[in-house]
């Protein structure tokens, strides 16, 4: 039996194997091959289980609006589910305070009891693990924010983290933690205790202080809170650190998609080897005892990446096999050059084409086809004339006919992130973590590689007048002339962007600090982001609205000219990434919006004084299709500051089928 949705949390528990938690709030133990053993049942209303911790017999869950469930380890038998809304102290809520969705990871369990943010992030609960009694309602150790990960692999002293960059040190025995060291600007999503050299490892999102937004990896904090070291790996978020039973390595890795192994046999910071090529963002991994291990010994090292996909390593990094998970995403939509009803859909495969016609319910949604470019995930789309450009995860620009025949595709110097055409058509500006890279239209030569102060460019797109306009990780706003490349305007805002474009004379960003309309050679003119959780992936800005998406898997509606927040929809079934605006015979605006396990759902957007009603009209689900991506290994010298120095490059190149074990070929 395979996997039939996305995982989001894998943990591995001695004794029983593999436990896998997924976006409808099921869990599902694997065997040996990667293969589902039995799943836990369906729960009304079930959510992405974000939480997942096992002890002592049982499982405990926690998902994303903040219910808490327990399971049988031996059998996944649901037995208690604690509702978010109503296990509180009403004392404390705010008035009209409701649960507020969060990706916590954060469970602690220590003598037989159970601590536990709440969906009130303010408020955490104290349960008895093998009853489920609440034996307390308290303030949240971490104060407001949620608590994000618990470590107790030491006896006496315990680490909570936050998302707000915050260790604190004390023990769950007394559940006081007075000792705090700030580490990054944002979320600490893993602490781990080092055995071997009584040390914890804490991981960053942002980065902290000059190398905030800049740079980050992992953190090393004596066990009496002070910091000891770091090593900055990354340019975007670390997700997991954690170490082989006998502690001799660590890994590490997030959202770069790359797996890090250091060697621990020192207290000296070593990354020994870099495995990449993982097929998407890498967002949790879990370490066996060996038990299942097919190449190698010591340890079982399974890799979960964004999609789905669930990878076996043996300890060194080699490939063992692949859960060969279906999945399908819709990261961009963008209408042709020709055709504003036909919509070119980056996707997981490739780029889909879908075409917009009138029913007699409505608009609906024709895909004409589906291109699999044979690369990888397909970031970013933007149309060309007879066709499109696309830049994909494994550093490669590309360019497409209609028919989806390849005219060229060349490989970027770094990770890209956004693509933009030039407005006379001849040139795209690509957006990577090595600059922005410009490129003839034509055949994909490379024209130029634009610099600011040797910073990744996370978004990128041409003013009307041809000048470029560049933002950093770091949020460093630039117009470059479109002749000579001289920085005509600069602006430090200090938040990251995910989104650029330009539309009726000014700049959209989405990202960090919501949706903001930027006068370029002025400053943010107007900023959209009321009651939208987390980053705001994309936005969409037509009919006197402005529609955003945003990491709490939200939409929210806003008036244009006011600000005023008009309407939300929350509990969406993945994150929101793609969104377009298309209108009906009679001009009623429809959004479109694409997520990421492959919907394309469309909302009929009614407007009401001071209200934005989104009415669902329908679904249609992108088909599901099997990662094939290329696994490489890196050895490096003792200098782990240097960032790819290759003593060697091993290949591996995986090709997985449904239900099958993925060969393997060198």
């Amino acid at each position: 039996m395979e996997l039939p949705d996305r995982i989001v949390r894998i943990v591995y528990v001695d004794g029983t194997g593999l436990l896998a938690s997924d976006i409808h709030g099921r869990v599902h133990l694997l065997d040996a091959q990667l293969r589902v053993v039995r799943s836990s049942s369906f729960v009304q209303q079930g959510r992405p289980l974000y939480g997942l911790a096992a002890a002592e017999g049982w499982i405990i869950g926690k998902d994303r609006m903040g219910a808490i469930f327990r399971w049988s380890l031996d059998t996944l038998e649901l037995v208690d589910r604690l509702d978010p809304a109503t296990v509180c102290d009403p004392s404390t809520l705010i008035p009209r305070e409701h649960p507020s969705p969060v990706s916590s990871r954060g469970i602690g369990i220590w003598d037989g009891r159970v601590f536990v943010s709440s969906g009130y992030h303010r408020q955490m609960l104290v349960l008895d693990l093998h009853t489920f009694e609440v034996l307390e309602v308290r303030p949240n150790i971490c104060g407001e924010s949620p608590m994000e990960w618990a470590c107790t692999d030491h006896p006496t002293r315990h680490a909570v983290s936050d998302k707000k960059g915050n260790l604190r040190f004390g023990s769950f025995t007394d559940a006081e933690f007075p000792d705090l060291v700030k580490l990054d600007d944002g979320n600490i999503h893993r602490v781990r205790y080092d055995a071997r050299h009584d040390r914890f490892w804490a991981t960053q999102d942002f980065g902290a202080g000059e190398n905030a937004d800049i740079a980050n990896g992992v953190v090393i904090v004596s066990a009496s809170g002070e910091k000891e070291d770091e090593c900055l790996f990354a340019r975007d978020d670390v997700e997991f650190v954690t170490f082989s039973p006998d502690h001799l390595r660590a890994y590490a890795g997030g959202f770069d998609g790359e797996l890090h192994i250091f060697d621990n046999t020192t207290r000296e910071l070593r990354i020994a080897r870099t495995v990449t090529g993982f097929p998407h963002q890498l967002s949790d991994l879990t370490v066996g005892a060996g038990t299942g291990t097919d190449v190698g010994t010591g340890a079982d090292v399974y890799v979960l990446c964004q999609d789905g996909e669930i990878i076996q390593l043996d300890a060194e990094g080699e490939f063992v096999r692949a859960a060969g998970f279906r999945r399908q995403a819709v990261w961009d939509i963008q209408p042709s050059a020709e055709d504003p009803r036909t919509l070119y859909c980056a996707t997981d495969t490739g780029v889909a084409v879908v075409h917009v016609r009138d029913s007699a319910a409505g608009p609906m949604l024709r895909v004409e086809a589906e291109h699999t470019t044979g690369f990888g995930f397909t970031r970013r789309v933007a149309p060309v004339r007879s066709g499109w450009l696309g830049i994909t995860r494994d550093h490669r620009a590309f360019r497409a006919d209609h028919d989806g025949t390849l005219r060229w595709s060349d490989e970027l110097p770094a990770l890209p992130h956004t693509v933009a055409v030039s407005p006379d058509g001849a040139r795209a500006l690509v957006a990577t973590n090595a600059g922005a890279v410009e490129l003839d239209i034509a055949d994909g030569r490379r024209l130029d590689l634009f610099d600011v102060d040797g910073l990744p460019v996370w978004a990128a797109t041409y003013l009307p007048d041809g000048d470029r306009l560049l933002i950093t990780r770091n949020g460093v706003i630039v117009v470059l002339d479109r002749a000579d490349a001289t920085v005509r305007w600069r602006l430090d805002q200090g938040e990251y962007p995910k989104r650029l474009w330009v539309q009726n004379g000014r700049a959209y960003i989405t990202g960090d600090g919501g949706v903001k309309e930027l006068a370029v050679g002025g400053g943010v003119v107007a900023r959209w982001s009321k009651l939208l959780s987390n980053t705001i992936e994309n936005a969409v800005v037509s009919d006197g609205l402005v529609c955003a998406s945003s990491y709490g898997m939200q939409l929210a509606g806003y008036d244009y000219t006011t600000g005023a927040f008009l309407g939300l929809v929350e509990d969406l079934p993945d994150y929101p990434k793609a969104l377009s605006m298309i209108h009906d015979a009679a001009g009623v605006p429809h959004l479109l919006v694409g997520c990421r396990t492959g919907i394309l759902s469309l909302f009929q957007l009614e407007r009401r004084p001071k209200k934005l009603r989104f009415r669902k009209l329908r679904d249609h689900w992108l088909s599901r299709h099997p990662a094939a991506y290329t696994l490489k290994h890196h050895d490096h010298d003792h200098n782990h500051t240097d960032d790819h120095t290759d003593d060697q490059a091993v290949a591996v190149t995986v090709t997985t089928t449904a239900r099958r074990e993925a060969p393997c070929a060198r």
